[in-house]
């Protein structure tokens, strides 16, 4: 995907576009409401980029009999307790419509929120997911980079239950996949922290997206797509009904039921290099397993042809690899099998070799079902009753590469030692000579060297998600200051998760085929289904997430002053979460041979929290150019931990088109319930520079060997029950500025400072290994447990298998950065007034992003790939920006959007020390195949365009295409997110173009 979009909402646009507003949130209604209609519903044009965190209908006054005679109707305000159209923020607030998402081509919540500015570090995308992410089948957005566990995401201002994996196996989030579209109101985003209002997890910002109120008649869209290269194939169908008008009927009642299917993407479908591990083209190595090279192998691992060659009698594998099947021999083809020379006399064995990339997954499997009922009813003529029930599904399957017999590029597949030391026998339980044995009548047992090609690791997620809610509120009047507004509203939440895992070996299962003879090495096409079950039985988890919670508000205005209403809100929440995510691959200490290899994680967590809160939110308009506001919330958690968040703003308005703002606040962040509660195993690449622990493990022709070379080495993290909560420090302010009726500027600078930050102790996997290597002392709380022995030079040192650490609060991590916002609205001059332009530039730039260690030292990441571990390699780059322009003439909208990622180095300060981000000499590279020397990736570009067309009030099609230009993807071989590329800023750039076209109809 591109870099940046921060959708808004469209000023006057055009009388093809207008749309009336009314009220899109549940709040409070006007008096006679079942009786009268509307009369304050106005053509309005609706500002994104100022303060105001809604579309204001009219402004009237708080009086009970201005509510009275207006009709005025309250709405829901991101960020405020105040159910008030005049309500504004000293807040950022960004405000995403469902006409910006069908103007820009935004099919889904999940890409709306990935395309933000201000969508930092640490985003988890689908593309990440399949590539092996913990929390595969969910995708979450991470404002200010600060991770998915800072930004939390709210629907109707209510608590949503977690997604029942933890991202990077450490941090709790909310997944956007199940969200149904179609019956989005809108989707707020507040960028600044919100635990003054909302509680924990709001510490970088706020997502809150707000549900249709009313629907009326019949909704329908179909719409289908592919890549240009005829892959990847989209289709996406909805349907809503809706009967009752608000103001007439007094009620509203509408179904909806979506669904959206995006196929599955390789790697091998892509153009090269993506699509093959051989990288001489463009200066790198050919690092397709199994690759002869003058006569040696440089990159020995198991492929799809079994070879083998004889054991010793002291248990030692000797003597050239011979293919077991000589007529399958080595052939040049789709697969990438070559024929070369594996030792010895040139000729005298072969060796085969299969492309890396064969199996490796760009985008899951992914289609999402969801049904919707929703009622609203004016039970009074100032009260109103909302009730939804939302059933969706999420289902993602992503596959893997199978699992072999010999050697291992992790400390995950080391946990095959015995099988790997397992040969081949002579003779069968029966007597009879082992046929996949060829040295068998020599009386020598054999080892083998095979990947179980017929066994296709495949991960499949269900999520089922239930939510209900109902929220009750309305005005009653008051003969002092305003009317008494209250809310009451209560929304239980499940998450079930159905993870089912199949073509995963266990160590027995591998053990039982190279003893007993039941799988056929020499053919493994006679396999029956029932030997390939016995190897690799089905591993099923289920997981489970609750959330339910209870909350009133009440608010009234208090008394005038200069310059208007001074307003009082208080209020109270009582809720239950909890999160049960069993261990899919467990420790067998007794019978350690029954669990299943490494491509299975052994990653879970659990706990359950009981969380009371109380709340206050404070307005006072001293004079008409200056407004200040307080707010804050004290929250106490069964688990002990409890915290007050205060909240601070100031809006100031010298003239008509100049505003300043600014907000300061404290917030806060609980532990996860897996950083108190759980344990992972997380794996990064390592390539061995020691010396001496190279010298021990080399071939025969003085080059390192396989195990001298880059793995995979692991940092296994256990939960700490004595952790703190993080603490944060917000501040966030600037001016906006409309020089004209049609031109907004904005730029705000922001701060956020996280103390006690938890992290997985930050002493640098790289810096453990090099260490260990050595031989030096190891840093307090950390060991080493070491790899399995090289199989070809098992009296060498070992290297380091897992990397031992625990959660532990870090210092301080502080970021700032600057946000800008430009916003044109105007018809074109001259012969083109008929044009109506709408344009739209937003931009973050991030100054910092720095973690103060324990130890006092600093890491500096903004601009670098760091960091790395804490956010899946995806980096840190300095500026993520858009422009996007909607051109409407009559039937017709044309809206291009360019998006920006700048460049970023490949050196990562977590991975490699302090003061290292700026040295060439440290920068990362995941694999030792790609080319040498790579110390900065380049900007990436991406132009979509979208064109909608309205036939009539009733029929509209639309065209989408992605990546317009077809830039490409610049090559990032420092990140381990992507192959080649970075999947959390480039995704489109792989993908190249791509088309969606589809049809709406309104009855």
């Amino acid at each position: 995907m591109g870099a940046t979009a921060c959708v808004a909402l469209l000023h006057f646009a055009s009388e093809a576009q207008a749309q009336t507003v009314s009220s899109p949130e549940t709040s409070t209604i006007p008096a006679n409401a079942a009786k009268t209609p509307a009369k304050s519903r106005v053509t309005v044009p609706a500002t994104s980029t100022s303060a105001r965190a809604k579309v204001v209908s009219a402004r009237v006054s708080n009086s009970s009999a201005a509510n009275a005679s207006s009709g005025a109707e309250t709405i829901m305000v991101t960020g405020s307790l105040f159910r008030d159209p005049n309500t504004t923020s000293a807040s950022p607030i960004t405000h995403i419509t469902m006409k910006d998402m069908q103007q820009r081509g935004i099919k889904t919540v999940t890409d709306a929120l990935q395309l933000l500015s201000s969508n930092g570090a640490g985003n988890l995308t689908n593309a990440w997911s399949a590539g092996g992410g913990f929390a595969a089948g969910a995708s979450a957005p991470s404002l200010r980079g600060l991770s998915t566990d800072s930004t939390l995401v709210l629907m109707d201002g209510q608590r949503l239950s977690y997604y029942p994996l933890a991202d990077d196996g450490e941090r709790n989030f909310v997944d956007t996949n199940w969200m149904p579209q179609s019956i989005m109101q809108s989707v707020d985003v507040l960028q600044d922290g919100g635990s003054a209002t909302y509680g924990a997890d709001a510490v970088a910002g706020v997502v809150n997206m707000i549900t249709r109120k009313e629907i009326k008649g019949f909704e329908g869209n179909a719409e289908g797509g592919l890549t240009q290269r005829g892959d990847a194939g989209h289709q996406r169908l909805y349907a809503t009904w809706g009967h009752g008008d608000l103001h007439k009927d007094g009620y509203n009642f509408y179904i909806n039921s979506e669904y959206q299917q995006d196929d599955p993407l390789y790697y091998r479908q892509l153009n090269a290099p993506y699509n093959n591990g051989d990288l001489t083209g463009i200066g790198g190595s050919n690092g397709n397993a199994n690759i002869v090279s003058d006569g040696a192998i440089t990159n020995f691992s198991p492929s799809t042809t079994a070879i083998v060659r004889p054991v010793t009698a002291t248990g030692t594998g000797t003597g050239p690899w011979q293919l077991l099947n000589q007529q399958a021999g080595c052939r040049t083809g789709t697969d990438g099998l070559v024929t070369g020379t594996v030792s010895g006399t040139t000729g005298a064995s072969q060796a085969c070799s299969w492309n890396t990339q064969k199996y490796a997954q760009l985008a899951p499997d992914l289609r999402r079902v969801s049904a919707t009922a929703h009622f609203t009813a004016n039970v009074t003529e100032r009260s109103q009753l909302t009730a939804m029930f939302t059933w969706s599904q999420a289902r993602s399957i992503s596959t893997g590469t199978p699992a072999s017999t010999y050697g291992g590029s992790s400390y995950s597949q080391a946990k095959l030692a015995t099988a790997q030391n397992t040969y081949l026998p002579v003779y069968l339980a029966d007597g009879s000579l082992n046929p996949n044995n060829p040295y068998a009548a020599l009386g020598e047992q054999a080892q083998v060297n095979y990947r179980f090609g017929d066994l296709l690791p495949t991960t499949t997620e269900t999520s089922q998600n239930f939510r209900g809610s109902v929220r009750y509120n309305g005005w009653h009047p008051s003969r002092w200051g305003s009317d008494w507004n209250y809310d009451v509203n209560f929304v239980g939440m499940n998450t079930l998760l159905n993870q089912t895992i199949t073509g995963v070996p266990t160590i027995a299962g591998i053990q039982n085929a190279i003893t007993s003879g039941s799988y056929n090495f020499v053919d493994p096409s006679l396999n029956s289904q029932s030997v390939l079950n016995s190897i690799a039985p089905r591993n099923v988890i289920n997981a489970r997430t609750q959330e339910y919670s209870g909350e009133a508000t009440l608010s009234k205005g208090l008394f005038r002053l200069p310059g208007g209403m001074a307003k009082l809100a208080i209020g109270g929440n009582i809720r239950y979460e909890a999160l049960n995510d069993p261990n899919a691959n467990p420790v067998d200490t007794l019978n350690p041979a029954n669990q299943y290899t490494g491509i299975i994680n052994p990653v879970n967590a659990q706990g359950s929290r009981w969380v009371e809160s109380g709340f206050f939110q404070a307005d006072a308009p001293i004079v008409k150019m200056l407004d200040a506001e307080a707010s804050g919330r004290y929250d106490h958690y069964s688990e002990g931990f409890s915290h007050f968040s205060p909240k601070f703003g100031l809006q100031f308005k010298p003239t008509e088109k100049l505003t300043l703002r600014g907000t300061f606040q404290k917030g806060f962040r609980v532990p996860s319930f897996a950083e108190t509660g759980g344990s992972n195993v997380g794996y990064t690449t390592y390539t061995p520079t020691n010396a001496n622990f190279i010298s021990q493990h080399l071939n025969a022709n003085g080059t390192p060997n396989n195990y001298a070379q880059n793995y995979n080495i692991g940092s296994n993290t256990a939960g700490n029950p004595n952790l703190r909560p993080e603490t944060s420090t917000n501040f966030s302010g600037g001016p906006m500025f409309r020089p004209t009726r049609w031109l907004t500027l904005g730029a705000d600078y922001y701060y956020i400072r996280k103390n006690h930050y938890i992290a997985p102790n930050p002493v640098g996997t790289i810096n453990v290994a090099n260490a260990y290597l050595a031989g030096e002392a190891l840093p307090t709380g950390v060991t080493v447990t070491p790899d399995v022995a090289d199989p070809q030079n098992p009296s060498g040192q070992l290297r380091p298998g897992i990397i031992n650490l625990g959660y532990v609060n870090t210092n301080k991590l502080v970021t700032d950065g600057f946000d800008l916002t430009f916003e044109a609205n105007t018809q074109l001059p001259g012969v083109f007034r008929e044009v109506h332009w709408y344009s739209k530039g937003t931009a973050t730039f991030v100054r910092r992003m720095n973690l103060t260690n324990p130890d006092g030292s600093v890491y500096r990441f903004a601009g670098t790939l760091g960091p790395y571990g804490a956010v899946s390699a995806s980096g840190t780059p300095r500026w993520r920006a858009n422009w996007s322009n909607t051109l409407s003439w009559r039937k017709l909208a044309v809206t291009p959007t360019v998006y920006y990622t700048s460049g970023y180095r490949t050196t990562a300060e977590d991975q490699t020390g302090s003061n290292t981000a700026g040295n060439c000499a440290d920068a990362l590279t995941s694999s030792s195949f790609v080319p040498s020397g790579q110390c900065k990736v380049k900007a990436f570009w991406d132009v979509d365009l979208t064109v909608n067309y309205q036939f009539n009030r009733r029929w509209s099609a639309y065209a989408n295409v992605y990546n317009l230009l077809g830039f490409k993807s610049p090559y990032d071989f420092g990140t381990y997110g992507g192959y080649l590329y970075n999947s959390s800023w480039s995704q489109n750039g792989v993908v190249l173009r791509s088309f969606q076209f589809g049809v709406k109809v309104v009855l």
